[in-house]
Formats: structure tokens, C-alpha cells, sequence
């Protein structure tokens, strides 16, 4: 048995120079809070649930069938692992002590970059300095400009006009069919109601082509972000990150009627984490919001969530309703 306390004199040399910034402080409190919920999260899905004998058996035989195979690759791997003991135990006792005292090893508060409105805002700004509601996305009726690659729909963005040559990464594709009538397309090919048919579709150089893609529509290249259309959202086992994927991207974050964050450690480690960690699926239909989560990316491009309620929209509706007071508890800091 490994004795803790001999390895302290050795933690404290390794790791005399670590620090943790703010953020990542930031990180261990939303993981906590989360934490937190569970047993609230849990009354409230489980309310309704009658523990009779037909559930305890059905649990039993569920934990049955793991615990056996479970053993049966811990047999398999038993010798292979016995070497790996020694340093599992050293790497588990300093992991520990990291986490007890080298995040908040000095107790200071560390001061974050100034976060105040700048020219990043997309809207215009009240009296106060408040951005004003303004969408992005391209099209305000049911049928709004799409395009559909194998069952993922992307819809077109205000802005830019043009995305520039430098952020093309290949050409993926082209647009197989022009219909005017997107949704009634196979989830296999490439549809669109904007462009035209062999139009090519492209990467975006550093960004997922789940995230965004530019397509080419009368002579100019715009910009498209995956979105829920007809009922469709996400695909097989994608999340809320895969279809947004942008952390470590994002050089500022406006949330209108609230203020704009133009720390991008903030932005990223804290904010967007906080969406890709906690938020979770809530539907497709997107609503006429009247508010917006806008995400200016480090290459000059734009991206957007509508918002209502808590609720986020883009591919899907995804519920965090945390998001705004920790928005807001960020401009305070």
C-alpha cells in the first residue's frame, strides 16, 4: 500500500510551478454546481417511478449481465495491468493533491481583461450600451435559404457577403438537386432552394463541416450554419458540440439585451464550456426569438444561437438556463 504523505515532499517539487488561470477555477465550480443538481435533477425524473418487483428484477439481471462481463475482462487484463499498480497509485495521490490545493494554491483573486462593448456588437446599441436583438440567419419565412448535405441542414448567414478565399479548406461537394422544397429531400445528397445545382460546397479552414460550411450562390461564396430543419436535428450520436463546434475559436460573445465578453479565455473556457458541458437536448422547432447569442470566431466570421426562455437554437433547442446569470456574473467580474 502506497503511503500518501511520503509522496508529498515529491508533489510539492513537481508541481512548486503549476498554476491553474481563472477560468479553469471557473470550470471546477460549474462541474460542482452541476454536481449539485443531480439528486434535484434526479427527484424530478424518477417522481413518477414505481419500484415494484417486476423493476427490481429487471435491474438485477441488467447488473448481472455487466458485473459478468465486466470480471471477464478484468481476468483477461489482471496480469498485464499488476505492473501499472505502482505508478496508477503515484499518478491517483498527486492527482488528488492538485485538486485539493494547487488550483487555489495562492487564494488571490486574479483579474480578468477588461470585457466592455466594442465594435464587435452586431446590433445597434440602446442608451445604455446594450446590443439590440439583430438574426443572422438569412430568410425569415418557413422556407428560409438551406442547404441539405445528407440529411444535415445548413442555412444561410447575413453576414458576410463573401467568405474569403483564405478560409476555404477544399472543396466537399456540390449541389446535386435545386429544389424548392428542401425538406423533401433524401438524407442521402446534396439539396439546396439557393443554389443552384453543381454549386460547390466547401470547408471552412480550422471549423467542423458539421459546425458550418460556405457554399457558393450566385457568384459569391456565403456562409451556411447547421441548423434543425423539418424536424431534423442532430444525427446518430452527435451532441450539442458537434454541431457547434467552436471552443477555443471564439473572440468575443454577445448576448443581446445583456452586453458583450470580449475576454476570449472567458468566452472559451468558460461560457462556451458551460454550453458544451451542460446544455441539453430540448426539441426541434426553432421559435421567432427575440434574442440572441452571437459568436464571433478568432477568423472573422459569425456564427449564432437564437434564444428564448433559457433555451438555445440552432441545431436543435438546447436548454441551459444557467447560461444568462453566468453571462452576466462574467461582465461583473
Amino acid at each position: 500500500m502506497i503511503d500518501v504523505e511520503s509522496l508529498r515532499p515529491t508533489a510539492d517539487e513537481m508541481l512548486s510551478g503549476l498554476s491553474a488561470g481563472e477560468a479553469m477555477k471557473r470550470r471546477i465550480i460549474l462541474q460542482a454546481d452541476a454536481t449539485e443538481r443531480i439528486a434535484c435533477v434526479a427527484e424530478e425524473m424518477l417522481s413518477g417511478m414505481h419500484a415494484g418487483a417486476a423493476l427490481r428484477h429487471r435491474i438485477l439481471v441488467r447488473y448481472e449481465r455487466r458485473r459478468n462481463a465486466a470480471r471477464a475482462k478484468a481476468e483477461a487484463s489482471r496480469s498485464r495491468n499488476a505492473r501499472l499498480r505502482p505508478a496508477a497509485g503515484m499518478a491517483f495521490a498527486l492527482a488528488l493533491m492538485i485538486g485539493l490545493g494547487v488550483f487555489f494554491a495562492d487564494g488571490h483573486d486574479v483579474t480578468l481583461p477588461d470585457k466592455g462593448l466594442s465594435s464587435f456588437a452586431s446590433g445597434t446599441l440602446t442608451q445604455t450600451g446594450v446590443p439590440q436583438f439583430v438574426s443572422l440567419f438569412a430568410g425569415e419565412s418557413a422556407n428560409p435559404p438551406l442547404v441539405s448535405i445528407n440529411g444535415r441542414y445548413y442555412r444561410m448567414m447575413t453576414s458576410p457577403s463573401a467568405v474569403p478565399e483564405s478560409l476555404l479548406d477544399g472543396t466537399l461537394a456540390e449541389v446535386q438537386t435545386y429544389t424548392a422544397e428542401p425538406s423533401l429531400g433524401a438524407t442521402a445528397g446534396i439539396f439546396s432552394n439557393i443554389a443552384q445545382t453543381g454549386a460547390q460546397v466547401y470547408a471552412i479552414a480550422g471549423l467542423s463541416s458539421k459546425t458550418a460550411v460556405a457554399v457558393e450562390v450566385d457568384g459569391a461564396i456565403r456562409l451556411f450554419q447547421r441548423v434543425g430543419y423539418a424536424g431534423s436535428t442532430t444525427l446518430g450520436t452527435e451532441l450539442f458540440q458537434d454541431t457547434l463546434d467552436v471552443q477555443g475559436q471564439v473572440a468575443a460573445l454577445e448576448l443581446s439585451g445583456v452586453g458583450v465578453i470580449t475576454d476570449e479565455e472567458v468566452a472559451n473556457e468558460v461560457l462556451v464550456y458551460m454550453l458544451t458541458e451542460f446544455a441539453t437536448f430540448a426539441g426541434s422547432d426553432m421559435p421567432n426569438a427575440e434574442q440572441a447569442l452571437t459568436i464571433y470566431l478568432q477568423n472573422g466570421l459569425t456564427l449564432q444561437l437564437l434564444v428564448e426562455d433559457g433555451v438555445f437554437y440552432g441545431c436543435g433547442a438546447w436548454a441551459c438556463p444557467e447560461f444568462e446569470e453566468a453571462f452576466r456574473a462574467e461582465m461583473d467580474t
